[in-house]
């Protein structure tokens, strides 16, 4: 009888798992469904954006300006492209991608609110909303530390500073010996300006098409990852500029966990992107949970260059799904906190004969975010600093 009884309740453990596979294979099948319904309405919305695009104007729309700039050969202001093809972007990193779900090892997004799939479940509402502060540029002179960065970068691959007229003729009318040459015109304290940085056409180009960007990106990674006077000053940014008023607004948000010692995983080194112009790509719309970032965690963006020169923007979605976008009008001295993992995101083409450049970064929220956690198909090039505030 006790054999009997053993049985019965191996079988009815085996029944019970199968049962329990069955729920999770359903489960998966309606995620699935839903993505893909979720899908067909966005890419509907955004077929109606481009019509009225087509009998209004502009309207901000990504495939908009892909469309209206395939065949240009200046932008609407009337300046040839220098960048006519490749990237929009040089930038410190590069993630490699499988974006069939079959190569995933879990769904990015979570099931529900109790992280069953991850371990991972999103972080309150009200801190998903974006949200701009200040900070000290003296304090924080990031622009000084990218300056120095990309001086000691190879000429060739990452590019150079040029003057441009203006600042040859303020420097002219300040010369007592008249004409000099203008490397030493560059080399004087203060002549340095992020937006005149200027990227080899090659170095935003593939391999395949005879260009070295792959080559670039790891180079100015190697670069951001050796730089030990910025990653002090960005550390010093983040964990006494950034976390402190993130777990503030987490108690805010009523997350009873924020009252006591709270660990943070921010993203270190940041990103570092340079964007060049005039040039006619852009960089798409898209979240974050697409390369394998979670919802336990935020976005923040640092503009180093002045929006008004570049004409270029962060264009974000007030929150998933919707469709609104809009820019983030954030200034130097500005950092902008949003949810990039649920939040589709662009940047829209650099017309300008000037550089964008800005930093960005990611912080995970223990209770929230899975440090162990790694999406099948992607490489993770963002290493993490683990901080208890």
């Amino acid at each position: 009888r006790d054999g009997l009884a053993e049985e019965m309740a191996r079988r009815e453990k085996e029944l019970k798992k199968a049962g329990e596979l069955q729920r999770q294979k359903e489960l998966e099948q309606r995620r699935m469904e839903k993505e893909e319904k979720e899908k067909k309405k966005r890419e509907k919305k955004e077929l109606k954006q481009m019509e009225k695009y087509n009998k209004d104007g502009p309207s901000g729309n990504v495939e908009v300006d892909r469309k209206q700039e395939k065949d240009e050969e200046t932008t609407p202001g009337g300046i040839p492209f220098k960048y006519k093809t490749g990237i929009a972007t040089l930038r410190s990193s590069a993630h490699r991608v499988k974006y069939s779900l079959n190569h995933r090892k879990h769904d990015p997004n979570p099931v529900g609110n109790d992280g069953s799939s991850t371990n991972t479940s999103f972080l309150p509402a009200d801190l998903c909303l974006e949200n701009i502060m200040k900070y000290n540029i003296d304090e924080y002179d990031f622009h000084g530390a990218i300056v120095n960065l990309l001086r000691g970068c190879d000429e060739d691959l990452i590019g150079t500073f040029r003057l441009m007229s203006e600042d040859i003729q303020a420097t002219s009318a300040q010369n007592q010996f008249g004409n000099i040459a203008l490397e030493r015109v560059a080399s004087k304290p203060g002549r340095f300006k992020l937006e005149n940085f200027e990227v080899p056409v090659k170095s935003l180009t593939r391999k395949c098409q005879n260009g070295s960007i792959e080559k670039a990106q790891k180079y100015l990674s190697d670069k951001v990852h050796s730089d030990t006077n910025f990653l002090t000053l960005f550390d010093k940014f983040v964990e006494n500029a950034i976390l402190p008023l993130l777990k503030q607004r987490m108690q805010h948000a009523g997350v009873e966990a924020a009252y006591s010692p709270i660990t943070f995983y921010y993203q270190r080194p940041p990103t570092l992107r340079i964007q060049p112009g005039p040039a006619r790509a852009l960089v798409r719309a898209h979240d974050d949970a697409e390369y394998g970032h979670q919802n336990g965690e935020l976005n923040f963006w640092l503009p180093l260059t002045n929006r008004d020169i570049s004409g270029v923007d962060l264009w974000c979605e007030s929150s998933a799904g919707s469709g609104d976008f809009h820019p983030v009008k954030v200034s130097y001295g500005e950092v902008v906190s949003f949810h990039g993992s649920s939040c589709r995101h662009y940047v829209n083409p650099n017309h300008s004969q000037h550089t964008r450049v800005s930093l960005d970064f990611r912080v995970g929220v223990e209770g929230f975010f899975d440090p162990c956690w790694q999406m099948v198909g992607t490489t993770d090039d963002h290493s993490r600093r683990k901080v208890t505030l």
